[in-house]
């Protein structure tokens, strides 16, 4: 997370410890202002780290709310930001204090009040605090918890289709009633390989049923032929992206992986637009959730991948405990064979969730019924397919979830896919 530490000066000793713990976590943490230029450098700066945190950490002494004391004034700058405290500010008693001296906003939340260690008890506190978020981004698109999500942010969404389109489709057409003639050269392959080098299963064009009853509506959905990877994409596939494109920017938890030994990973700590270009550099693009869905249940309304039996550890990776993804959380591409789907493609169940290109919409449109492609805007993108650490009911095909496209996680990852096109009969595998 992005941290702003808010404390005295006279304080120095005790918040410089708490400082590198959290640096020790991989947080990026905004502490020493001797390098800041005085002046109106020095003020801008200091209000545009603030705005742009995540968590405003304010140790709590009697210089800190000393009158007069530019904590204060940063106090003052997050007070702007977040009307509520809740969430956004951590106080931290780091010497004994007047509770009736420490401002009203900070003690319109719990007053973290180490016993013993206290960088640990901070870091602690705060690896909690980024948890929670990194789930509640995943949460359930539940009826009762997306209505409260659209009270409270005054949101509507318009069902038309994105801007972000499919190759070959334009935005805001109205879907076509029947697909397009075909070229009548021949059957598209049943196999291809990528750009990038990863294999693609063709999933047939037809109709399905989208939608559960439960986590959707059930409704039938045509969609054209698509090709989807076979494997999510791995660590070191996105490690010859980064090279070539020469992207500055690493994903979440890279430098915790050993690219020799962990590279058939999938690549994780991407967020939706990096996923995004990593398959418009591969020539491809990121399957719609109508896709994804089909690509999963095929057309026989299963409830994973593999059918209706419940989620066992040779079907799909899930259920383990919070640990480094790649060090133990994570399984190779492919290592749960006996989990695909009907058209022989891995880990749509468990190894971790993955981006689509649809922008999220609380009830699925059923007057789309040709290659829907979501809404034209929203307030985040979907994820489909439980991850590593989640449960088992998590991992059923009709589940929806969606997160901010900007949000990283250690169990959000993707795959591409590509239209069938002309030249799909003459390349890879005709089986």
């Amino acid at each position: 997370m992005r941290i702003f530490l808010s404390y005295s000066s006279k304080d120095r000793a005790l918040a410089e410890p708490i400082y590198f713990t959290l640096r020790a976590d991989r947080h990026r943490v905004f502490f020493d202002r001797s390098d800041l230029p005085p002046g109106e450098e020095y003020d801008t700066r200091i209000r545009q780290s603030i705005e742009a945190a995540d968590l405003f950490i304010f140790l709590v002494s009697p210089n800190s709310i000393d009158e007069g004391s530019y904590t204060l004034a940063e106090l003052d700058i997050a007070r702007k930001t977040w009307e509520s405290p809740g969430g956004r500010v951590l106080p931290v008693l780091i010497r004994p204090t007047e509770l009736e001296r420490v401002p009203a906003y900070l003690r319109a939340v719990t007053i973290l009040e180490p016993d013993g260690n206290v960088p640990a008890i901070v870091g602690d506190a705060v690896n909690r605090i980024a948890l929670r978020r990194r789930r509640a981004a995943r949460a359930y698109a539940g009826a009762g918890l997306a209505a409260a999500l659209a009270l409270a942010a005054g949101a509507y969404f318009i069902l038309l289709r994105p801007t972000l389109t499919a190759p070959g489709r334009q935005a805001g057409a109205v879907a076509p009633a029947a697909p397009a003639a075909r070229d009548a050269s021949g059957p598209p392959a049943r196999e291809i390989s990528g750009k990038d080098g990863a294999p693609a299963l063709l999933v047939p064009a037809g109709t399905f049923v989208m939608g559960d009853g439960e986590n959707a509506v059930r409704h039938e959905v045509s969609l054209d032929g698509f090709y989807m990877d076979k494997y999510e994409v791995t660590a070191s596939r996105y490690a010859k992206f980064l090279e070539a494109t020469g992207q500055t920017r690493r994903p979440e938890d890279w430098e915790t992986l050993n690219l020799a030994s962990r590279g058939d990973r999938p690549v994780i700590g991407v967020n939706w637009h990096e996923a995004d270009s990593y398959c418009r550099w591969a020539g491809r693009r990121l399957p719609t959730e109508a896709e994804w869905e089909k690509a999963a249940r095929g057309t026989d309304e299963r409830t994973y991948p593999w059918g209706k039996q419940e989620p066992s550890t040779s079907l799909a990776n899930f259920g383990k405990a919070q640990t480094s993804a790649y060090r133990d959380g994570l399984a190779p591409v492919g290592s749960h064979e006996a989990g695909h789907s009907p058209y022989g493609i891995d880990d749509l169940a468990g190894n971790v969730s993955e981006w689509v290109a649809d922008w999220y919409v609380e009830n699925l449109p059923t007057d789309v019924a040709w290659n829907p492609t979501g809404p034209a805007s929203g307030q985040g993108k979907v994820i489909r397919g439980g991850g590593w650490y989640d449960p088992p009911q998590r991992l059923q095909s009709a589940k929806r979830f969606y997160a901010s496209p900007e949000n990283r996680a250690d169990d959000i990852g993707f795959r591409c896919a590509q239209d069938v096109s002309k030249d799909s009969t003459a390349r890879g595998d005709q089986r």
